[in-house]
């Protein structure tokens, strides 16, 4: 009956409002600010937010070295040799200033001088080939293979093309190039060769015999035009000439 229905409402009337009334403050204390954010994004951002958060693992050797290293950093060059074949001169440059250009004599057209940029190899205070009959090579930086920078006593011949590969200078200019590199170190030094020598016309062999040089006729060169040779005996040696200026010593 009617009456029945109005009596229930007003009996439940009270108990929902307090239900509603007691649930309010904490649904608007657990999701505050979500008035334009869809229940199911709320309810997705509040799980995450609840969860417990992993501790960062800490760093290990195993996990340090899949940490690609940085590679070292290149030596710098604080010596510079620059030999330019086509006026046969070197420039010295020290920590990038230019410190002496000096006259040279580089390899001859059948034993060209390399060209490129070189890190010194080696070097010796004195050294004989043992390619050209023991020739002494003072002062040699090895640049590469056989061929170095070293002294010479041709020095009226530098300025031109006259060697067999190696980089001629005069002796005190070879020591003191020496005495750099060995201050720098092989690794902050380079040697640059470039350009081409102008080589000089060589006399054409002629059939006439009587023109012909008679080697067994001439006196052999002594000790005495090598300093650092010391005494010695005379030698046979095609290169104990005045062109090539390597001194008179034979080595046993």
């Amino acid at each position: 009956p009617p009456m029945a229905a109005i009596r229930t409402f007003s009996l439940t009337a009270p108990i929902l409002m307090a239900l509603t009334a007691a649930s309010l403050p904490q649904a608007v204390k657990a999701e505050p600010h979500t008035a334009d954010v869809p229940a199911a994004g709320v309810s997705e951002a509040l799980a995450v937010l609840k969860a417990p958060q992993a501790p960062a693992a800490p760093l290990t050797d195993a996990t340090q070295t899949t940490v690609a290293a940085l590679p070292p950093p290149k030596p710098a060059i604080t010596l510079q040799a620059r030999v330019d074949q086509s006026k046969q001169t070197l420039t010295l440059i020290e920590s990038g200033r230019t410190i002496a250009s000096w006259k040279v004599s580089t390899g001859v057209a059948d034993h060209a001088t390399p060209r490129g940029t070189f890190q010194p190899e080696w070097v010796a205070k004195m050294w004989f080939s043992r390619t050209y009959d023991m020739a002494p090579m003072p002062h040699a930086v090895f640049f590469r293979g056989g061929a170095a920078i070293h002294a010479t006593q041709a020095i009226g011949v530098l300025g031109r093309a006259a060697s067999h590969g190696c980089v001629r200078l005069a002796p005190a200019n070879a020591e003191m190039f020496y005495k750099l590199v060995q201050r720098h170190g092989l690794v902050h030094t380079r040697i640059t060769v470039y350009g081409l020598p102008h080589f000089e016309t060589m006399p054409v062999a002629r059939h006439d015999l009587r023109s012909a040089p008679r080697y067994a006729s001439l006196p052999y060169r002594t000790a005495a035009a090598a300093p650092w040779t010391g005494a010695g005996r005379a030698s046979n040696s095609p290169f104990a000439s005045a062109a090539y200026g390597y001194g008179a010593v034979r080595m046993r």
